[in-house]
């Protein structure tokens, strides 16, 4: 795809002048709905820039010299010749100007529309965030428009930030477009009654259908052939398994070992159940096509089976790095995704990617992804991708620059990221600019040179420094400083100084957590808190629902449950140490070989760290399996006849404890998400007075994509009163996060 700008001349067409319009907004006798979304939009926003009402009526309410503005394929027959001359994406539009007159045509309503807004920012209108605060409407009694016939032809056919919360803000931006990719196959089965059809693992059914089963094969064949029956026209379906793990073992897999998860790569089996899918569906229906989520075990390409060209993999790296640009030498896993994209490429395939455009497990700390998608969109436009679903959890007091960018080369990924930027700041933040703009870089350059990879919260800490947090914060001061505190240029300001306020209380409230001061996290979390109501109160934009829900999943539950601990009577017996000496057990014979004996030599045990460095900053990111943590603690004489219980404030995802080679009694255990707390009795196992030794045996079941594995939170051994009773918290079988 391309796009096309032509015939642009130095002469104008004068619209309006001193406030008095002689024009006239012309629509169709049929107008589509989108047509006359145009014409009321330019009619809006002419009035707000020059003060001129501007009429709406048909080509008989035209009135001698008025000057025409035609809205609409119909009211201009000539275009679609010229638009289909440089694409055919039904996006596509024509805008001409000339002497006497105005035309608007897309190849659709939705191209015609998208006309318009091309209008409106010619003439300065700026949608830079949703909502008002975010818009930009120059001032002028006069409007012109330069004599011109512009083209456009949108780079990706699919132009998706899914999850932006505001519909009318994404279509000004001009995305929409093919939609690609959703989990689930069309085959209605259950496994009590048909296990046969699903995956085993364990002698037992899992949640995943075995595609190599014939009946699965005929029924998804047959919702198939009935799906393009019922949508003529349609070019794909989506077939996806569910998401999650579960695939069990298939007579149709390749022996190709996926080196993210340390399990067989099941693309084959997939690749050629849609194979023979498609081999009955061309049948009838030659063009139609299948797009499957290209997706952890699914993410490699097949090596034994040939895709069918109607075959369209959404490339959704969900356990790849999210802190670098595909083109930063220092990452791995972004040079991973390259290596990937090539070859599915060399098999024939058109690609769709579907990415990330926020950290996971992040409940929005600052974070700017502007270099990523300067580098990544053109890439990907070179690369042949058809079209991009980029799943968003906006905190737009960070996350603004990056999506408007990110809006802006989706439409054209041959316009120059920086002009686009420097634009951003120079419109947006007005006499601030350029503190503002040193703030983003700041941000960007600290992630991009940040030797992390597993793009999750844990690391933050280690991109945002103090150090770094100052420099943000001078920046923040200076931009402030420069603007009337009643102008909107100060709103717009202050929307990333909320953001950057609720981020550093966040980075607070982990780091006291982790020093078991949690009285203190208590008091930042309902810092936190506060700063999200506050700035939702201020702009209900600004923090999207997953700031909370994060929150909510990764600390609320331990700070909490420790805080509410302490102040109802535990007390702190002992705090254990950030580094433990640390064994791996790939082969889970660490029970049989009696690891957890307190005679246990460990001169071949290493050190690793718990809470303050992540599994994958540890050398440890793609191990899944088993390993032993191990240290000693002294619980003082005091605290004998006391009900000592020991407290993991963060396990990823399994865990067994010993106590001086005894077994201790699990009463809390969260399993998955990472947040939930761990909870064990050692009252019987306890040495008062003297050195007890503490082995704590980790099952890391899956690699997922936050890079996390063992003991991610602080732990501690604490007094629990005894009429105070614990309730389990909910078990949980794996972290489940993806995609909607």
């Amino acid at each position: 795809m391309a796009m096309a700008v032509l015939n642009v001349s130095a002469a104008n067409l004068e619209l309006v002048k001193n406030g008095v319009a002689n024009v006239m907004l012309v629509l169709p006798d049929q107008p589509a709905p989108d047509e006359q979304l145009a014409a009321a939009e330019l009619a809006d926003y002419f009035q707000k820039i020059s003060g001129a009402e501007i009429k709406i009526g048909k080509n008989a309410d035209l009135a001698p010299g008025a000057i025409p503005v035609k809205i609409g394929l119909a009211l201009c027959p000539d275009a679609a010749e010229r638009v289909k001359a440089a694409g055919s994406d039904p996006a596509a539009f024509m805008l001409r100007v000339q002497k006497d007159g105005v035309w608007l045509a897309g190849l659709s309503p939705e191209g015609t529309l998208f006309a318009a807004y091309e209008l409106l920012e010619q003439l300065g209108v700026g949608w830079y965030l949703p909502g008002d605060l975010g818009t930009v409407i120059p001032s002028s009694k006069t409007i012109v428009l330069p004599i011109q016939q512009t083209i456009q032809i949108p780079s990706f056919k699919g132009r998706h930030l899914q999850a932006i919360g505001d519909n009318t803000w994404a279509r000004r931006m001009r995305l929409g477009g093919l939609g690609a990719g959703a989990h689930g196959l069309p085959v209605k089965a259950d496994p009590k009654k048909n296990p046969e059809m699903f995956c085993q693992e364990g002698g037992q059914p899992t949640h995943q259908l075995q595609v190599s089963n014939p009946e699965v094969l005929h029924l998804a064949t047959e919702a198939a052939l009935n799906y393009f029956r019922k949508t003529p026209g349609e070019k794909y379906i989506s077939m996806s398994p569910n998401d999650g793990a579960g695939f069990g073992a298939s007579p149709w897999d390749a022996n190709d070992m996926d080196p993210l998860h340390g399990k067989i790569s099941v693309t084959d089996r997939y690749v050629r159940f849609f194979n023979l899918i498609l081999t009955e569906v061309h049948k009838e229906f030659p063009d139609a096509g299948i797009a499957f989520y290209c997706y952890g075990q699914l993410m490699r390409p097949p090596v034994k089976e040939i895709p069918d060209k109607h075959i369209l993999p959404v490339l959704a790296p969900i356990d790849l790095c999210r802190f670098h640009s595909i083109e930063n030498p220092i990452c791995p896993e972004r040079q991973y995704l390259k290596q990937i994209i090539a070859r599915w490429q060399e098999l024939g395939c058109e690609i769709y990617y579907r990415g990330y455009y926020f950290n996971l497990a992040d409940q929005g700390l600052p974070f700017s992804m502007i270099r990523q998608i300067s580098d990544e969109l053109p890439f990907f436009y070179n690369n042949k991708i058809v079209g991009c679903r980029v799943e968003c959890m906006p905190m737009w007091g960070h996350h603004g620059p990056s999506l408007y960018l990110a809006s802006k080369l989706m439409w054209n990924a041959k316009a120059d990221a920086k002009v686009i930027v420097d634009n951003y700041f120079k419109v947006f933040y007005g006499p601030a600019a350029q503190p503002m703009s040193k703030f983003f870089n700041i941000l960007e350059d600290a992630f991009g040179n940040a030797d992390y990879h597993t793009g999750n919260v844990f690391d933050m800490p280690h991109v945002l420094t103090a150090d770094i947090l100052d420099k943000l914060d001078e920046q923040l001061r200076a931009a402030e400083k420069l603007t009337s505190p009643e102008s909107a240029f100060a709103k717009r300001i202050k929307l990333v100084r909320l953001a950057q306020n609720y981020g550093k209380a966040n980075l607070v409230m982990m780091a006291v957590f982790n020093n078991c001061d949690f009285k203190q996290a208590k008091a930042e979390h309902e810092q936190a808190l506060a700063l999200l109501s506050e700035g939702n109160q201020f702009y209900p934009a600004l923090f999207c629902g997953s700031a909370l829900k994060y929150l909510n999943r990764f600390w609320s539950g331990s700070v909490n449950m420790a805080a509410v601990g302490l102040a109802n009577g535990n007390k702190i017996v002992a705090k254990l140490p950030d580094q433990w000496l640390f064994l791996l057990d790939p082969l889970n014979g660490g029970e049989d070989l009696g690891f957890y004996q307190p005679a246990m030599g460990t001169n071949n045990w290493l050190r690793l760290k718990t809470f303050s460095q992540s599994w994958g900053n540890q050398g440890l990111r793609y191990y899944k399996g088993e390993a032993w943590y191990r240290t000693t603690v002294k619980v003082d004489e005091k605290f004998k006849g006391e009900t000592i219980h020991l407290w993991l404030g963060g396990v990823d995802d399994l865990a067994a404890a010993w106590m001086n080679g005894e077994k201790l009694k699990c009463l809390l255990h969260g399993a998955a998400p990472i947040g939930k707390p761990w909870e064990f009795d050692a009252t019987g196992a306890t040495r008062f007075g003297q050195e007890n030794i503490l082995v704590i045996k980790i099952t890391n079941r899956e690699v997922n994509e936050l890079g996390t594995g063992g003991l991610t939170g602080p732990a501690m051994l604490w007094t629990v009163p005894q009429n105070q009773s614990l309730k389990s918290a909910p078990n949980f079988d794996g972290v489940k996060t993806g995609h909607q």
